[in-house]
């Protein structure tokens, strides 16, 4: 498997982090966690979306009910839905199971709508997009089909890349000489340029770099400009495109522009961990680790996030599932690549304790009366629990969710704890 599919952990460690919300309960000593449970809910559910879409051209997004919100291929969550059918055939293979072949032909079925998307070049996600569906079909059946589709969205992407900058613009006008916006969540798309540029992946012809090089310039400018001293990430940083002169740092998705929005802080966990396990450069897993030792000081009991670390509202519905899948997955690879012993102990139980609860109520949706996985997610910090925004399913938590079982299905096999 592409980033997590590794040797792992297995070893419980009983860890005491600050709680945000002391209203929130504690999670139940040790559950076990049901692996194949999960992964049974989850085909029958990511099936019946199958079934109530044969043109294959909608994909699934949000939900608060029985019935996926769906938007087309460009948007950036499109490649989430494939991710998680090739997450089920991984799964399926891995344990000689007799439905591995249904979910590869319903995975390349999925992912093969998302092929325009590879001159996608109006905004960053590209990343997402691919290197989910079309990436993860590479790595899993070798499929030589998929590899210039892979490369070529990487060239899309690197023609984003701004010099004077040295970061990669998120949002905007590719051409807009007034202003720069680049978001934290970019990280997330720098491997598609790293692991292109190890399979024969160009930058786009005129471009100063090449594809790793625009990746590390981009992951060294984000711990320039990102971090706050305590560890936390800005969600944005607005940037004068002709100076590389930061104009100014701020949230879109978070509460206040000083306050900490936890998809984001995972978003930095899980990016900075990637560009580390292709660079092996020190740096890297430096800003991971402060940025998982910012997050992990700051969650409730429970272990998942509220929607914003600053946030003062205690309900389940302003939590954040998708913050603690994405960190969970990032965890679980942290926790093999620190050489600190007790931060390999500390951030493999984080995302133990953090899969124990994702894996059960309230968190986990089992019946069909909700067609997605996890529930309690949020898209942005919002303060209506009505609102699209919150409260609600999101493709990309079930799919890191999905992820993060993987990783530590192999973990629990490998036996290889920390400290054992």
């Amino acid at each position: 498997m592409k980033r997590l599919i590794q040797l792992w952990i297995t070893s419980f460690v009983t860890l005491g982090f600050t709680s945000l919300n002391a209203e929130q309960p504690a999670l139940a000593q040790s559950p076990a966690i049901d692996v194949p449970r999960v992964m049974r809910v989850a085909g029958r559910k990511l099936s019946a979306f199958n079934l109530s879409h044969k043109d294959q051209l909608a994909y699934p997004t949000e939900a608060k009910g029985s019935v996926w919100t769906t938007v087309d291929s460009k948007n950036w969550v499109s490649g989430f839905y494939p991710g998680c059918l090739w997450y089920l055939y991984a799964y399926s293979k891995e344990n000689s199971l007799p439905d591995a072949e249904k979910w590869r032909q319903m995975a390349e079925k999925w992912t093969i709508g998302l092929q325009n998307e590879q001159y996608h070049t109006s905004q960053h996600d590209i990343g997402f997009i691919i290197f989910d569906s079309y990436g993860n079909g590479f790595l899993l059946t070798g499929n030589t089909d998929y590899l210039p589709i892979i490369n070529q969205s990487a060239a899309s992407l690197s023609k984003r890349f701004v010099p004077t900058t040295g970061l990669i613009r998120s949002w905007g006008n590719i051409d807009d000489k007034t202003i720069q916006t680049t978001v934290i969540d970019n990280m997330m798309n720098l491997e598609l340029l790293v692991w292109s540029s190890l399979h024969g992946g160009k930058a786009a012809q005129g471009m100063p770099s090449n594809l790793l090089g625009i990746a590390k310039s981009h992951a060294d400018r984000v711990i320039e400009h990102f971090f706050r001293e305590d560890g936390s990430v800005y969600h944005v940083v607005d940037l004068d495109p002709s100076s590389g002169k930061v104009i100014k740092k701020r949230t879109h998705q978070g509460k206040s522009d000083e306050s900490t929005w936890s998809r984001g802080q995972a978003w930095a966990i899980y990016g900075f961990s990637s560009m580390y396990q292709y660079t092996q450069e020190p740096r890297y897993l430096k800003a991971s680790e402060r940025a998982a030792d910012y997050y992990l000081s700051h969650l409730p009991p429970d272990f998942v996030p509220p929607s914003d670390f600053g946030s003062s509202l205690t309900g389940l519905e302003f939590k954040d599932s998708s913050a603690a899948a994405v960190a969970a997955s990032a965890l679980l690879r942290l926790s093999n690549q620190t050489e600190d012993p007790s931060r390999k102990k500390q951030y493999f139980a984080a995302a133990e304790k953090t899969l124990q609860s994702l894996t059960q109520a309230p968190y986990f949706l089992e019946s069909d009366d909700r067609a997605g996985i996890l529930n309690y997610a949020a898209r942005n910090y919002c303060e209506d629990p009505e609102s699209k925004l919150t409260n609600t399913s999101l493709i990309f938590g079930d799919y890191y969710l999905l992820e993060a079982l993987l990783a530590y299905a192999k973990a629990t096999e490998s036996h290889l704890a920390p400290g054992s």
